[in-house]
């Protein structure tokens, strides 16, 4: 069996995105396709096991190889190992409309994301304006928000290194709150991811 991991959330429109997601990508391989989050104790006995996680921080280090191990199963490469693939993705969310923008990527954190980081630098030309922003380290979403506001800068159009829409999309909105922003639609919102989480199992097969 195949299982998608995730982060678990209390959002209940975090679990039917990614139930939608299990579906698409079932179909895609005709074979079943599963979803369990790191909050729970144990995964399915046999399962390969696809970690839903751009950063290679403590979860991927650390937690994932213990839950597999006591579960088991298979743990195969997260999706962040597929960085240019993914920051293709946020470029295509982000110039849906137009390649003239200003685009402010917005990362979880900078430490553990540094090929993720690469790959969206690496692919700058795309946008008229580019910078990188974080949540949880600097510079911070907000401090680049006020920084362009003051020089000028705008609109802007934001987008969220985020699998999925749920509480920190939301968050998100309210530090963009006051600024001339469009928020671009979440990674999993492009016409190809549920190709990739795809390719992604039938890789490892």
């Amino acid at each position: 069996m195949n299982i998608l991991l995730a982060h678990g959330s209390s959002d209940a429109s975090y679990a039917e995105q990614l139930d939608m997601l299990a579906n698409k990508v079932s179909g895609l391989l005709g074979e079943s396709v599963g979803v369990s989050f790191l909050d729970g104790c144990r995964l399915p006995g046999g399962a390969r096991v696809l970690p839903l996680l751009l950063g290679e921080g403590k979860h991927v280090r650390e937690d994932l190889p213990k839950l597999a191990a006591i579960s088991d199963c298979t743990l195969l490469p997260p999706l962040g190992s597929h960085a240019q693939a993914i920051a293709g993705f946020a470029y295509d969310l982000a110039t849906q409309e137009t390649r003239r923008i200003n685009a402010l990527f917005a990362l979880y954190r900078f430490r553990g994301f540094e090929a993720l980081t690469a790959a969206l630098t690496a692919q700058n030309k795309r946008c008229s304006l580019v910078a990188l922003a974080s949540l949880h380290s600097q510079p911070s979403v907000q401090a680049v928000l006020q920084h362009w506001q003051e020089q000028g800068i705008g609109p802007i159009t934001l987008q969220a290194m985020l699998l999925f829409e749920g509480r920190t999309l939301d968050r998100l909105r309210a530090i963009a709150t006051g600024f001339k922003t469009t928020i671009a639609p979440v990674l999993s919102k492009h016409e190809a991811f549920a190709t990739l989480v795809a390719d992604c199992l039938k890789e490892q097969a």
